[in-house]
């Protein structure tokens, strides 16, 4: 098994935009509900300070998305988008991958990481961030509403990095 992060490439956006819009229609884990044209995709990915893919065999894995959490004097903290393609979950590379963007956000210059709505069924990503040192650092009571129109829970989580 070949394991590879690089920048993103041009040739990489359909699929990346397909893993995106698959994730907002799933309905559980982004706050997003429209799907995003190609131009609107490349423009929202050309705004980040960063974003990698995940090669696994030269297959596109998953990628991730990092930029400024807020502007002027709360841009030091990051804020990153976890994407995994979904043939490749559940073989432990979620955990390579957000490792991987925490060291590159603290090369960039970010002093810190926050998710802002981790959803509180999203087990998986909750103990990946938990194991990477994240803390929940405040609840938002029914703060996000999945597709079938339930209210859960939702976290704000942070790093030091």
């Amino acid at each position: 098994m070949s394991l590879q992060f690089r920048s993103y490439r041009l040739e990489d956006l359909p699929l990346m935009r397909q893993i995106w819009n698959q994730i907002l229609d799933d309905g559980m884990v982004f706050p997003g509900v429209e799907e995003l044209s190609p131009e609107a995709f490349a423009n929202d990915m050309e705004a980040n300070t960063l974003v990698t893919v995940l090669l696994k065999d030269q297959v596109l894995a998953g990628y991730y998305a990092v930029k400024p959490n807020n502007i002027g004097r709360c841009s030091h903290t990051a804020n990153a988008s976890d994407c995994m393609n979904p043939d490749f979950r559940g073989q432990g590379l979620f955990q390579v991958l957000v490792e991987e963007s925490l060291k590159e956000a603290k090369a960039a210059g970010f002093h810190g990481m926050q998710f802002n709505a981790v959803v509180a069924n999203n087990y998986a990503a909750l103990r990946t961030y938990t194991h990477c040192g994240f803390t929940i650092v405040g609840t938002i009571p029914q703060g996000f509403q999945i597709k079938d129109g339930t209210y859960l829970n939702m976290y704000v989580m942070h790093k030091a990095l």
